[in-house]
């Protein structure tokens, strides 16, 4: 009796296989245990083994078809049988066996010997590739296989799709065309033609400027650091004082005067941030002029408030007023912008939240000052609006090291965000 080869259980949820490969042709005689053929899966591919010795007969599954567990695929002839003689069964393969790849039975006759062509194309789809057809909802019969005997290989499937991607977005069905879209008036140029670019030389402000930045930059290594400040009690007070002040002194009170002599106080507790370097040896300053950024239409400069730790906080504010009015004007004189040891720079009054000042050269530090905003911010595991402002503190690390730099900043921090501990001997005496 001919031995029936079948699919065997591939594996847990795998349903079907590829005969990828025949190992032994037709008449070819296979010892027990001998692989007769390859099947592929999505997951394995696996050899089947020959349940006993013989001569395989007759192979009924030709390589790239796709069958299903327990499908039936070759006849084995057993030692002394005719190979004419072999016949395949109509009656389906048994599919519940699990350990075996074979069933034997008696030889029949039958009404036909192959499986139908449209079977035939069914079967030619690799486990991946109708996986892939599925997915992508494709009529398998619009693609053409380039593969053995015609059978559609993945890349086939791939190929389609990318087909139909840059097919024509005509071929779509469409609901019938709108009215017809406006044109827009094509450009017509107006005016006489003149030339599309400008040489304009710079102005002496602005050379004296371009020289001055590129020294700083290319002698002194620059790095920032960043800090939030708290600005809620500042903003309370300095709503209090600024009509006082306005009033009875005519001072324009800004946040800069507060900034200026909380600065003033961290420069002395970090010296080297009021200093500059000549050479091999450090000039530590035991004064502080402070310097303040003011733009004009002819370019940036830096007044200088002379004696800051001497003044009290409306007589820095008074200077600072009157000094940004000359500076807009062109009336400062040359000691009023010369002698700074530490530079503030306001970039908040034109709405930037954040920058990285240079620093004014000799000086080794400057602060970027921003727009105080209103921010949640978690205070004791809650979430409430505070004043708040980003400063940047920007400084030449040939002499300042970066944990120098972060405390004199948190320095400035706290005493800005603690204003009761110095505030109210600043407003009209000295620190």
């Amino acid at each position: 009796m001919a031995i029936q080869i079948v699919v065997p259980q591939l594996g847990e949820s795998v349903v079907e296989g590829t005969i990828s490969k025949w190992l032994k042709k037709e008449g070819e005689k296979v010892d027990k245990d001998e692989p007769i053929v390859e099947i592929a899966t999505d997951k394995i591919n696996i050899e089947i083994p020959s349940p006993k010795a013989g001569t395989l007969g007759k192979i009924i599954v030709k390589e790239g078809t796709v069958v299903p567990v327990g499908e039936l695929i070759a006849l084995l002839a057993e030692p002394g049988e005719a190979l004419d003689s072999l016949k395949v069964s109509t009656a389906p393969a048994q599919t519940g066996a699990k350990t075996g790849a074979v069933q034997t039975a008696p030889s029949v006759p039958s009404s036909s010997a192959v499986a139908t062509e449209e079977e035939t194309d069914h079967k030619r789809l690799s486990p991946a590739v109708r996986r892939l057809i599925k997915e992508n909802n494709l009529d398998v019969s619009r693609i053409k296989g380039t593969g053995s005997e015609g059978r559609i290989t993945r890349d086939d499937v791939l190929a389609y799709i990318e087909q139909m991607k840059s097919a024509p977005a005509a071929a779509k069905v469409q609901a019938p065309p709108g009215p017809a879209p406006k044109v827009v008036p094509a450009y017509t140029p107006s005016g006489p033609a003149g030339p599309k670019e400008e040489i304009i030389p710079m102005t002496q402000v602005r050379k004296i400027i371009s020289e001055h930045m590129t020294r700083s930059v290319y002698t002194a290594p620059h790095v920032t650091t960043w800090d939030e400040i708290d600005f809620t009690k500042l903003v309370e007070i300095r709503e209090k004082l600024k009509v006082t002040a306005q009033e009875k002194y005519n001072v324009k009170l800004t946040y800069m005067p507060f900034i200026a002599k909380a600065s003033v106080m961290a420069l002395k507790e970090y010296p080297l941030v009021n200093a500059s370097l000549e050479g091999e040896n450090i000039r530590l300053k035991r004064y502080y002029h402070i310097g303040m950024a003011v733009g004009r239409d002819s370019g940036l400069i830096v007044v200088v408030v002379k004696e800051c730790d001497k003044k009290s906080l409306l007589q820095i504010a008074a200077d600072m007023t009157q000094l940004g009015d000359k500076a807009k004007t062109d009336k400062l004189t040359l000691d009023e912008i010369q002698g700074s040891t530490f530079t503030l720079t306001n970039a908040g009054m034109y709405g930037a939240l954040a920058s990285t000042p240079i620093i004014n050269y000799p000086e080794v530090a400057i602060l970027g000052i921003h727009m105080i905003q209103k921010r949640p911010v978690v205070i004791e595991n809650q979430i409430v609006i505070r004043d708040m402002m980003t400063a940047c503190l920007s400084f030449d690390h040939r002499l300042i090291d970066g944990h120098y730099a972060v405390q004199f900043l948190h320095r400035i921090r706290h005493l800005i965000e603690h204003p009761e501990e110095w505030l109210w001997n600043a407003v009209l005496d000295v620190v």
